[in-house]
This record gives C-alpha cells, structure tokens and sequence, in this order.
C-alpha cells in the first residue's frame, strides 16, 4: 500500500487559502445590498427593469451587483462605484494569485 505525503503548509499558505475561499462572500454581500439600494432608489426606472435588474443581482451573486454598479443604471457617485467594485475584484486576483504561488 503506497501512503502519499503532504507537504507541511505554513500558515500564511492557509490565510491566503481562507482569504481566497471567503473574499468572494464578502464581495457578494457588500456589492449586492449597495446595488439593491441603489435600485430601490431610482423613481425614474420602469417595474420591469428593476424586476430585471433585481433578477440579475440575486441570482448571478458573485458578479450581479458588479454589473449593476458598473453600468450607467447606477446613481451612485462613478468614483465610489468603480473603486468598490474594481478594487474589489482586483484584491480577489491578487489573493488568488498570491494563494496559488504559496502552494508551489
């Protein structure tokens, strides 16, 4: 019977891990509440666009309220928008990229 060794982890390889399995959780729940509310605010857009909309945040999770802020629906101030979301998304990219070479 062969037996497989695994090598020793350090512990920054399993806060990078954590941080890389929890970070997308986080983004979903800042970016879709703040996309919901946004939504819930405009007077001018149609039920069905907002049926629509709302349909889009809460069923694609992890990148729904991304889109919703990125696109010009959005109400919210563009330099608040874009630094949530793109500085979101680029913190995930960097812990990913970071968790995958800890593991080499």
């Amino acid at each position: 019977m062969e037996s497989t060794m695994l090598s020793n982890a350090s512990a920054w390889t399993y806060f990078l891990g954590s941080y890389a399995y929890y970070f997308p959780f986080v983004l979903t729940t800042v970016w879709a509440p703040i996309a919901l509310y946004d939504l819930s605010q405009q007077k001018e857009t149609s039920t069905l666009t907002s049926t629509i909309w709302s349909f889009v945040i809460l069923l694609v999770p992890m990148f729904g309220g991304g889109i919703f802020l990125l696109s010009n629906q959005s109400h919210l101030n563009k330099k608040f928008r874009y630094t949530a979301v793109l500085g979101g998304f680029g913190v995930l990219v960097v812990v990913w990229i970071l968790s995958l070479i800890s593991q080499i």
